[in-house]
């Protein structure tokens, strides 16, 4: 993976979607006593950056590949977003979702056309139903992160983030960026890498799920069971280990990783909510809520949040 993978996708999804806003408030800045830009990927057209990789993904299919379809599997935000980008294409998509999904996401991912199919995680696995799609009707498996040209894809949003900066004259020096498989970090920590080398990338996780931080301590690829349970749902994978195409490219461009509360995330979202007008999911308040929660470093620095997604349940208080 390198920045020209990532300007091949800029120039790919270009004609299918426009660029997210970076997002400001002058009340956010006091609360941190610093310059606080929030990337609002929680405004792509399907409610998530997933739509990037997935878009990125599919334009690169062959003809061939394009007629036989593709398949995916998720917990939501990446099912919408193949679906999608599917439907860009005029390919026949699958994908495979738990029956515990969000029931949001996946009624909005039949709404675009794709062909869903609901497993019980208890009794199967999503890799192995994908697999054999894969096998059968020789469609081709996007996966959500361990992915080359959906790395690519997401960081684009890391190219738009430099674009900006490079235009208003401002100097990064944080990036909080969610981290489940690591797609999307990675991504943009390859962007911010080439161009802003002294601003430090941190990744964000839950507190009950904190694979990437005991990996790196590890210095392996580790699988760290979850502790408990979380609203943040779009940030808990099913197998909670580092990606293995990601995990290279996050050790080296990422310094730290910090896991926050539910509790953390709700303030979070109403802040974003209250001076943003930036109704997110809980995963899409997780980078603003880690940074919330750092401020004592921040005097006069400019920090970046990526605010992933917006695909929430709003029959759930927060």
């Amino acid at each position: 993976m390198n920045d020209q993978m990532l300007n091949e996708a800029h120039y790919n999804i270009a004609p299918y979607m426009d660029p997210t806003p970076m997002l400001s408030s002058l009340l956010l800045d006091k609360l941190v006593q610093g310059k606080v830009l929030v990337k609002a990927d929680c405004l792509c057209p399907t409610g998530a950056f997933k739509l990037r990789g997935a878009i990125n993904a599919i334009y690169c299919l062959s003809n061939k590949q394009r007629d036989a379809g593709v398949v995916a599997f998720s917990t939501g935000n990446h099912a919408q977003a193949v679906a999608y980008a599917s439907q860009l294409f005029g390919v026949d998509s699958v994908i495979i979702m738990p029956k515990t999904a969000n029931a949001i996401k996946v009624k909005n991912t039949r709404d675009l056309g794709a062909e869903v199919i609901l497993f019980d995680p208890e009794t199967e696995t999503r890799e192995r139903l994908a697999e054999r799609y894969q096998s059968e009707k020789g469609m081709t498996l996007i996966r959500p992160y361990d992915h080359p040209e959906v790395i690519a894809g997401q960081g684009t949003s890391g190219l738009e983030i430099v674009d900006y900066c490079h235009h208003r004259r401002i100097t990064p020096d944080y990036c909080y960026v969610p981290a489940s498989g690591g797609g999307y970090i990675a991504g943009i920590s390859i962007a911010l890498a080439k161009a802003f080398p002294d601003c430090e990338v941190i990744g964000v996780e839950s507190e009950v799920s904190r694979p990437w931080h005991y990996s790196v301590l590890k210095g392996e690829r580790t699988h760290i069971p979850q502790t408990g349970s979380s609203f943040c749902d779009a940030i808990l994978p099913p197998h909670p280990m580092p990606g293995e195409l990601t995990w290279p490219i996050v050790k080296k461009n990422v310094s730290r990783f910090i896991a926050v509360s539910d509790d953390e995330v709700k303030a979070s979202m109403k802040i974003l909510q209250s001076y943003l007008g930036l109704a997110t999911e809980p995963c899409g308040a997780i980078a603003l809520a880690a940074a919330l929660a750092d401020v004592e470093r921040y005097a006069g620095k400019n920090i970046i949040c990526a605010a992933s997604g917006r695909n929430r349940d709003f029959s759930v208080k927060i």
